[in-house]
């Protein structure tokens, strides 16, 4: 018989709903996950993802839906649930008055995983040299990859995070992009929600579209960008004055017959489609739902 571990769809989710009185927060949302996937939430503050996510991890019941992650079932079996994931809120918190190792150690004994891991992790997210010192010292920054890592000890398959860069510097927004996509070319699931779209753009193979507590869209960003958004041509041409001029046009009758009159003027110095974004879509989405 199969074991619940090599199922397909780590990740299936039917019907899941959560209201807090009148107020449906999450509102009869359904998807799936396959193994070494990553998929994207995005929607406006107030969309639902950050609840969305703590029904996942199994600190809020569902008011109605069901769920399976690995094959347990969400509300029966959260303990073989909890042991299979990392999850990351966007509020820190850590034991501040512990040092980096301390905090991790203490997971280390809660998941029964040998401290040897630790100096490893550490090295990894920059913060070894910083070890034994007080994480109430830490910037953001620094506290935000130390969650990251107290996400990982127990080496879960899947991930749960919750906007794992919002409001950092450059340099632990990058180190932390870049181990993400080390994990997901390792093979290990994510379910991201963020409004960084170059995080979303970089790691995610689907995209998942909540707006007012309800799934608006679901596909790949490439997909949602042919489908959803409209592409742009970027026109750089020479001007009245002999100055170099950039800009950015639709494809539109009237801008092909002008950009044409510049090529007869001999003007025109080059022409390059330009990507839809994801920004655009999201703007579209989040405006007709």
């Amino acid at each position: 018989m199969e074991t619940k571990e090599r199922v397909k769809n780590i990740l299936v989710v039917s019907g899941l709903c959560k209201s807090f009185k009148e107020r449906k927060a999450v509102d009869n949302i359904s998807f799936s996950l396959e193994k070494g996937q990553t998929m994207g939430l995005l929607g406006p503050n107030g969309a639902g993802k950050t609840t969305l996510l703590q029904m996942l991890a199994g600190l809020s019941p569902p008011t109605a839906g069901s769920a399976t992650v690995f094959g347990y079932d969400l509300i029966r079996e959260v303990k073989e649930v909890q042991a299979r994931i990392g999850v990351v809120f966007e509020q820190a918190n850590l034991f501040e008055e512990l040092s980096a190792y301390q905090n991790l150690a203490l997971f280390c004994r809660l998941y029964a995983r040998p401290l040897a891991r630790i100096q490893p992790l550490l090295e990894r997210m920059g913060l070894w040299e910083r070890a034994y010192e007080p994480v109430k010292n830490f910037s953001r920054g620094l506290k935000q990859r130390l969650l990251i890592l107290r996400a990982l000890i127990h080496r879960p398959p899947l991930l749960l995070l919750d906007e794992p860069c919002a409001c950092l510097d450059p340099v632990s927004s990058r180190i932390i992009r870049n181990y993400l996509l080390e994990l997901k070319n390792r093979g290990v699931s994510m379910l991201l929600a963020s409004h960084n779209l170059e995080d979303v753009e970089s790691l995610c193979d689907k995209v998942c579209f909540i707006n007012r507590g309800r799934l608006v869209l679901l596909d790949t960003p490439s997909q949602l960008k042919i489908t959803h958004a409209n592409p742009m041509l970027r026109v750089v041409y020479r001007a009245a004055d002999g100055s170099t001029k950039e800009e950015l046009a639709q494809p539109t009758l009237k801008n092909l017959w002008r950009i044409s009159e510049l090529y007869n003027e001999g003007r025109v110095l080059s022409v390059h489609s330009s990507e839809a974004s994801l920004n655009e879509v999201f703007q579209k989405v989040c405006s007709n739902s």
